[in-house]
């Protein structure tokens, strides 16, 4: 039997320092090349990013598409249109796949057609140390098809969440009924399996296959200015609203709808934290929110820490002021 072709879309933006090593990554893998494509939507990068990938695009070797910057949502949207591979496999222009990625997903899908998605644990490379760390995914759900709805309550139930960004892939003729709407912006990769989860069944391979690397130009890594960071948060919680938005306008699990909109909200409290902006009355409106509105039960309070959001910020200062820890404990598990 013929290998079928597969669409590895990379969305881009001012990311020449790396995205030669991620297309490489796929020009690299042990799957027939004439049956990869490589489809990389550049959201209105303004440095050179063109003149790197120039001669990758005059041999053909990948489809280059330029558009003005609308964000990760819409350009992830527009490179899954344009796949004709009958699975499409995300790789951000930072990371890299590892040699046997893609035959090891195709072999999974080919395997059951309800299979709507693949994913792994990644290898996370911190760039600074150059320190490299699998994640540890939970064992109950590595090696069998695994329903959607199940998975999504298992991984949301536990505050985790697993095989989005370089490790995700999905079925094509599935992936494209999806309409990604613009606002979901930054939260695309969770997006990404929320919305099809639903549709069928999720297989998680044990080894890592991907390589997501942590470096200062991440938009999850922390920026140096406070008026940056401020500028990240806004845009992230405004990518959260749009993602609880979708939830509730397709009618997803209300179960899930709850838990999500515990996440949102409790957002919105930490960022008034972050920016010394928490209010008495922000604290009643979002006790009210909680306990009133969304209603989300003992367990998943304290899955969320919601009693912490409740802390005026005096007194929460004084705390942290008073505490002096005496470890360090780092938790490899990144997502």
């Amino acid at each position: 039997m013929s290998e079928p072709l597969v669409s590895v879309i990379i969305p881009t933006y001012n990311y020449t320092n790396y995205i030669l090593e991620a297309i490489d990554s796929i020009l690299s893998q042990n799957y027939p090349q004439d049956k990869i494509e490589i489809i990389v939507v550049d959201d209105g990068s303004t440095d050179n990013t063109f003149e790197v990938l120039k001669d990758l695009v005059d041999k053909n070797s990948i489809q280059y598409y330029y558009q003005e910057n609308k964000g990760k949502a819409n350009a992830t949207f527009n490179a899954i249109q344009r796949c004709t591979g009958k699975y499409v496999f995300n790789l951000d222009a930072d990371d890299y796949f590892l040699q046997n990625k893609i035959a090891e997903y195709v072999k999974v899908f080919e395997s059951d057609q309800s299979i709507v998605h693949v994913g792994t644990a990644a290898k996370v490379l911190y760039q600074q140390t150059n320190v490299l760390v699998t994640e540890k995914l939970p064992k109950d759900i590595l090696g069998k098809p695994l329903y959607g709805n199940w998975l999504l309550q298992r991984f949301y139930s536990s505050n985790m969440f697993f095989g989005g960004g370089t490790t995700y892939s999905a079925r094509a003729s599935v992936l494209k009924t999806i309409q990604i709407p613009d606002e979901v912006d930054m939260y695309i990769d969770e997006f990404l399996i929320l919305a099809i989860l639903p549709l069928g069944k999720s297989f998680f391979i044990e080894k890592p296959l991907s390589v997501w690397r942590m470096h200062k130009d991440n938009f999850s890594v922390f920026a140096e200015l406070k008026e940056n960071q401020i500028k990240k948060d806004k845009r992230l919680l405004r990518s959260s609203a749009a993602v609880l938005k979708y939830l509730i306008e397709n009618n997803f699990d209300q179960k899930l709808i709850t838990i999500y909109s515990l996440q949102d909200a409790t957002r919105q409290m930490a960022f008034k934290e972050s920016t010394n902006n928490k209010k008495i009355s922000d604290i009643v409106d979002y006790a009210f929110k909680v306990f009133f509105k969304i209603k989300p039960g003992l367990r998943l309070i304290n899955k969320y820490n919601v009693m912490n959001r409740l802390i005026p910020l005096n007194i929460m200062k004084l705390v942290k002021k008073s505490y002096q820890p005496t470890s360090i404990t780092f938790n490899a598990d990144i997502k």
